[in-house]
């Protein structure tokens, strides 16, 4: 890793999603945290993009988050799961889903965000079977949209390797999607473009749920990492503070050195209402960074 880097948190709601005022607070207790820089998380707020008055709700927004202490390189886009290619065109919403993340891709443009984080489907075969090379092909066409978007905003788009979550089919085993699948979708559109306007974000709370080597997978990754998310578990997609789980964090500090990261180290942990009462827990996971990162 470079010796510039930067530690960084997603924006959390202080109690219910999808209101301004807990959203905002949230921004409170990161302002008042050790965090300088934040990662815009519109999962939280997403909700809010279906109203009519959305511009107005956003533009609102925008000034406020325009005035505040943190700098904001990175958004999260709306997710939507669970995820499988299999259902998602039969959805009444699509529309819905499609127009959340072209929105949020507007408005992270007006904060100044220059990475965002998309996630990306699974299509599975008739046995409930991972099939890697048609989730590509439809991966690649339901990107289409977003990364011409992005690449009109100058904002590379970084895809998130995926996990099992609890609402997903049970016949469904597989954690997906596989970093290889990740590293040619990124490749087929950096080709298309002839320029870097897609990478990786790895999850190292959703590779551990798929027991994967995190510093194999790093290293295959190489310089398409560019954004990462930081929590722990013990098995299951908690988002734990780090240490508070079985992730290796030497592998990982080991690999992101040898592969000379130099993007951000990005929170994910999840607190509760309680938790966020003060940025106590916050200036926690700020100190485990920097043990990740220092040793």
């Amino acid at each position: 890793m470079k010796d510039n880097i930067i530690y960084s948190t997603t924006t959390r709601s202080v109690g219910e999603q999808n209101n301004v005022d807990n959203f905002k607070l949230g921004i409170k207790r990161l302002e008042d945290s050790k965090f300088n820089y934040a990662n815009f998380n519109f999962f939280e707020i997403q909700e809010l993009l279906d109203k009519d008055d959305y511009k107005v709700i956003f533009n609102e927004l925008i000034n406020f988050l325009n005035t505040s202490s943190l700098t904001f390189n990175i958004a999260h886009a709306p997710i939507h799961y669970p995820f499988f290619f299999n259902t998602y065109y039969n959805r009444d919403d699509i529309n819905v889903l499609k127009d959340r993340i072209l929105k949020s891709l507007d408005i992270a443009k007006e904060i100044g965000v220059q990475r965002i984080v998309i996630h990306v489907g699974t299509y599975l075969d008739e046995n409930y079977n991972y099939d890697v090379e048609k989730s590509i092909e439809h991966n690649i066409k339901y990107l289409e949209p977003f990364v011409k978007k992005a690449n009109e905003n100058n904002i590379l788009i970084a895809i998130e390797n995926g996990t099992q979550m609890e609402k997903d089919e049970p016949l469904f085993k597989n954690t997906t999607p596989y970093i290889d699948e990740l590293i040619r979708i990124v490749e087929y559109y950096n080709n298309k473009y002839q320029k870097e306007v897609l990478g990786i974000c790895f999850d190292f709370g959703h590779a551990n749920v798929g027991k994967l080597d995190m510093y194999n997978e790093i290293m295959k990754i190489g310089s398409k990492l560019k954004v990462t998310h930081i929590h722990d578990n013990y098995g299951t997609d908690s988002h734990n503070q780090p240490f508070n789980g079985t992730i290796n964090w030497n592998d990982v500090r080991n690999a992101l050195k040898d592969i000379s990261y130099n993007g951000e180290l990005t929170s994910e942990v999840r607190y509760t209402k309680e938790e966020l009462s003060d940025s106590s827990n916050i200036n926690k996971t700020y100190d485990l960074i920097e043990r990740i990162y220092l040793g």
